[in-house]
C-alpha cells in the first residue's frame, strides 16, 4: 500500500503584500515617508528563508501563517528592516515574533523629532556627576581625570546617554554598571558574549534604550518596545521556554515627558494603536 507524505506548505509574502498595499491606497495604514515596505518584507523572507527551529526544520514551515502575517506587519507600521539591523525576529515554538532592535529604537525616535543622540560610558578613573532638574539630567563628566592607587584595569561604573527633544530641551538618562548588569542577565544568551566581547557599546546600547524609551512610547506605544539588545536576525527560544521578559526599567525620566512631545506624537501614537491587522 503506497504511503502519502504530507506536503507541508511553505509560507508566501504575496497576500500580505496586496493586503497591506490596499490598505495604505485606502489610507487605513500609514508608513513612514521613504520607507520601502516592499523591500523589508522581501528582506525579512530572506533572513526567514534561512532560519531553523531547534529541531532543523525551517522557520516559514513550522510557524503559524498568522503569525508570520503579524510579525510582519507590525516590523511595517513601525517602519523599520531588519536588514539593516533595526528589529529581529524570533521563532518561539510555533510563533514568530518582531522585535525592534536598538538601531530601530533609534531609527524611531529620530522620526519624533529626536536628534543628537550621543552616549557614553564613565570609568573610575573619570570625574563624574549628575543631577537631575526638572526632571532632566545635568551632567559633568572629565575623563581619566583620577589617578588609580592600585594600578590595575580601569572599570565601567556608569552609562549614560543624552539626546536633544523637538522643543530643544536635552534630555536622557543614566544608568550604574550594576543596573545594567541586571539588564543584560535578561539576556537569552547565558554567557553574555556580546555583552562580555563588547561591554562598552553593549552598555551604551542598553542606556540608550531605556533614555529612549518614553519618547518612542508616545509615538508607537508600550507594547512593542524592548530592552533586549541582539545581534540576531532570528532568534529561536526552545517552546517550552519562559515567555520573554522585559527588563525594569524604571527611569527618572520616564514619568517627565514634555508636553511638547506628548502633543506632538498623539496623532501618530493614535493612528498605530487605531490601525486594524490586515488578517
Amino acid at each position: 500500500m503506497e504511503t502519502k507524505t504530507k506536503q507541508v506548505e511553505k509560507y508566501s509574502q504575496v497576500s500580505l503584500i496586496k493586503t497591506l498595499d490596499d490598505h495604505m491606497k485606502n489610507g487605513t495604514i500609514i508608513v513612514p515617508d521613504g520607507y520601502n515596505f516592499i523591500a523589508a518584507i522581501n528582506s525579512a523572507m530572506y533572513l526567514l528563508s534561512e532560519a531553523t527551529d531547534r529541531n532543523g526544520k525551517p522557520a516559514l514551515e513550522v510557524c503559524t501563517a498568522k503569525s508570520i502575517n503579524y510579525s510582519l506587519t507590525k516590523m511595517v507600521l513601525l517602519g523599520l528592516n531588519p536588514m539593516q539591523k533595526q528589529g529581529y525576529f524570533i521563532v518561539y515554538g510555533n510563533e514568530l515574533q518582531f522585535m525592534p532592535s536598538y538601531f530601530g529604537d533609534r531609527a524611531m525616535a529620530e522620526r519624533t523629532g529626536i536628534t543628537d543622540i550621543v552616549a557614553r560610558v564613565v570609568y573610575d578613573t573619570d570625574e563624574f556627576s549628575c543631577e537631575f532638574v526638572d526632571g532632566y539630567p545635568v551632567i559633568k563628566h572629565i575623563f581619566g581625570v583620577k589617578e588609580k592607587i592600585v594600578k590595575e584595569a580601569s572599570f565601567i561604573t556608569h552609562a549614560y546617554c543624552l539626546f536633544t527633544l523637538p522643543n530643544g530641551r536635552r534630555a536622557g538618562d543614566v544608568m550604574t554598571f550594576a543596573q545594567i548588569l541586571k539588564s543584560w542577565a535578561h539576556s537569552k544568551d547565558p554567557n553574555r558574549k556580546s555583552q562580555n566581547d563588547s561591554p562598552e557599546e553593549m552598555a551604551k546600547r542598553t542606556v540608550t534604550r531605556r533614555a529612549l524609551k518614553p519618547y518612542i512610547n508616545s509615538f508607537v506605544g508600550d507594547d512593542v518596545i524592548t530592552d533586549k539588545t541582539e545581534d540576531e536576525q532570528v532568534i529561536v527560544l526552545e517552546q517550552d521556554s519562559e515567555e520573554i521578559q522585559e527588563p525594569e526599567t524604571s527611569s527618572e525620566v520616564e514619568n517627565k515627558e514634555p508636553e511638547a512631545v506628548k502633543q506632538e506624537t498623539e496623532a501618530k501614537k493614535q493612528n498605530f494603536k487605531n490601525t486594524e491587522i490586515p488578517f
